[in-house]
């Protein structure tokens, strides 16, 4: 027929086997115990972390920060301050280490009272000044609180501590 011959096209069936849906869960599950082997042996480390320290605290405080306007009401930071309330503690922390660095000392619990009011008051005037630049200021008088959440007997009980105010 004029030397034109029609070419027949043959497709392996197993060409695309891994899409086939018994083999595909078979690929999953592989991929689920890999996963979970490499979560297990990575341990403690984001995003591989099932926070323990939520389940089973030890017996150190635990501290966290907020603000208060000048009748101790919470002030809803995030919105005001376009930053996070942990974001107060952040900051601190950060002077406070770096402090501690600069004099030889080993932790912030050796940092004097009053370089320690210093600083938390530095971090209060700099969220205010966020919330000024965002054009949600804060009230006139902001005060700046740690709270610490300590073991006790009856279970858990918070002690609260005013660390500056504007």
């Amino acid at each position: 027929m004029g030397g034109m011959e029609a070419e027949t096209v043959t497709r392996c069936p197993s060409a695309h086997a891994w899409w086939r849906p018994s083999e595909r869960y078979v690929w999953l599950a592989v991929f689920i115990i890999a996963v979970t082997w490499a979560s297990v042996k990575i341990g403690e480390h984001y995003p591989f972390s099932h926070f323990p320290m939520y389940g089973n605290p030890g017996p150190k405080p635990v501290e966290y920060y907020f603000l208060t306007d000048a009748e101790g009401n919470p002030l809803p930071v995030a919105e005001m301050a376009g930053d996070t309330a942990p974001k107060l503690k952040k900051r601190l922390n950060t002077l406070l280490r770096e402090w501690t660095r600069a004099n030889g000392l080993g932790g912030k619990s050796q940092v004097p009272a009053d370089i320690r009011k210093g600083f938390a008051k530095e971090v209060l005037n700099g969220f205010v000044k966020q919330s000024h630049a965002k054009g949600t200021p804060l009230p006139d008088r902001v005060q700046l609180w740690r709270g610490d959440i300590l073991p006790s007997e009856q279970g858990y009980r918070e002690v609260f501590e005013k660390e500056a105010e504007n």
